[in-house]
């Protein structure tokens, strides 16, 4: 009777731990998915901005990365209205289409697009796609002083 106690134990044991590793590694892999898609926005984002507001495409980044730099985060709130990220699927499921959005204040806008995989997609997208089935999911992208 030990024995089965014991294995019985051991096997509890194990799958939680496997449980634990599992839930951590794909939470890691979900902050890691964001981050990446963040990365990418904010250097585009960077790049249009430096143009437009004069400053080097180095001090607009660490700005939209959350430094602080009251001059910079001005002039963008000047110049910028909205920002949105659009996650479009195609014909495949590993088809996905993500698009920065900016709308100025004046009325004119700009978008750029890369293509990314299904897998590499915050878990959030994806369950959208597939709860909706809708072809395009957006969401707002809020500067790093707009969350204070």
């Amino acid at each position: 009777m030990d024995n089965i106690t014991n294995v019985l134990l051991s096997i509890s044991g194990i799958i939680g731990l496997g449980s634990g590793a599992f839930y951590f590694l794909s939470k890691q892999n979900e902050t890691e998915t964001r981050a990446n898609i963040d990365r990418w926005f904010e250097e585009k984002l960077a790049i249009l901005l430096a143009e437009k507001l004069g400053e080097s495409t180095e001090e607009v980044l660490v700005k939209l990365r959350g430094a602080s730099h009251s001059i910079i985060a001005d002039k963008i709130r000047e110049i910028i209205d909205s920002a949105r990220l659009t996650f479009t699927r195609g014909k495949s499921v590993n088809d996905i289409e993500i698009s920065l959005n900016v709308d100025y204040a004046n009325g004119k806008s700009f978008s750029v697009a890369t293509n990314w995989i299904w897998d590499e997609l915050p878990q959030t997208i994806r369950s959208e796609f597939l709860i909706s089935d809708n072809k395009t999911v957006s969401r707002p992208w809020y500067f790093p002083w707009d969350n204070q």
